[in-house]
């Protein structure tokens, strides 16, 4: 997990408006969901293997487990659709049922996850990590969802390793890269899933049909329908609204804000010295 991986996706001429003047709105994927007459499928990206979305959010195209079936992969789904089902997903809490993920989480991962399925093939699997803070806890360590994902059988399986890592705590205190556990099909784990969506196969794996996914019409569920919107891909010069609710100097927006600068200087928007120079004032407020 030291490797350093290119930025999700671009952000076109984000850089000014990101870090200065307010961003320019735009119509999220969910929101999206059911205004589109055709669906947006994930293409493949023949070759890339990993996504890097934070610093401890990462998705990895990685060999299946030893003695799994072949997978229904590569599989093109319509990222609204991905997004409906994973925002569907819930985790038994010690105070009740919770949304698996934050919409912060969603407006980042599901795009990543739709190429990454478009892309694997059928000895792949897809292995994520997704750290946040969350509930608005800014000053309290991120936590993290650690899971697998593949498609058989006409049915995405999902199986959760953890739904809440506090692995932030010894990262500060060690300095080195946690090490993840993404779920297996032949060990159980603790977490408990649930989805009005899909159906266990195990309490920590969850099987939702491929036909939810795609179906354009679908009926959100209220966790889903309840997840801000998450922006579509931009058009050139056209820049992504990022996760509401984040106040500027907040950690979630300078993280934000860091992403945004190494994108800009990835697609030679900003010099070299540019980017240092404005990355150290990020991390020094940060």
């Amino acid at each position: 997990m030291n490797a350093k991986f290119p930025l999700l996706a671009p952000v076109g001429l984000a850089l000014a408006l990101s870090l200065g003047s307010p961003p320019v709105a735009q119509a999220g994927w969910f929101g999206s969901a059911f205004g589109q007459s055709a669906p947006r499928l994930a293409m493949a990206e023949p070759g890339r293997t990993e996504w890097q979305i934070g610093e401890f959010s990462l998705i990895h195209i990685v060999p299946a487990e030893s003695g799994a079936a072949p997978n229904q992969q590569p599989v093109m789904l319509p990222i609204e659709g991905l997004g409906r089902a994973l925002g569907s997903v819930n985790f038994a809490a010690k105070d009740g049922e919770q949304p698996l993920f934050s919409s912060g989480e969603l407006e980042d991962l599901v795009p990543a996850l739709a190429h990454a399925l478009a892309t694997a093939k059928p000895g792949q699997d897809i292995v994520f990590s997704s750290a946040s803070r969350r509930n608005g806890a800014f000053f309290v360590g991120p936590t993290a969802v650690t899971g697998r994902m593949f498609v058989h059988d006409g049915k995405l399986d999902l199986i959760v390793h953890d739904a809440r890592d506090n692995f932030y705590d010894q990262y500060r205190g060690s300095m080195q890269k946690p090490v993840f556990h993404y779920g297996s099909r032949s060990d159980a784990g603790k977490v408990q899933l649930s989805s009005p969506l899909g159906s266990n196969k195990r309490t920590d794996w969850l099987q939702i049909a491929l036909a939810q996914i795609q179906a354009p019409n679908a009926v959100a569920t209220p966790n889903a329908a309840a997840a801000p919107n998450a922006p579509s891909p931009a058009a050139p010069g056209v820049a992504p609204q990022p996760s509401e609710n984040y106040p500027r100097n907040s950690p979630e927006g300078i993280e934000h804000r860091l992403a945004v600068l190494k994108d800009a200087y990835q697609r030679g928007l900003i010099t070299k010295q540019e980017y240092d120079e404005k990355r150290a004032e990020l991390v020094k407020a940060f």
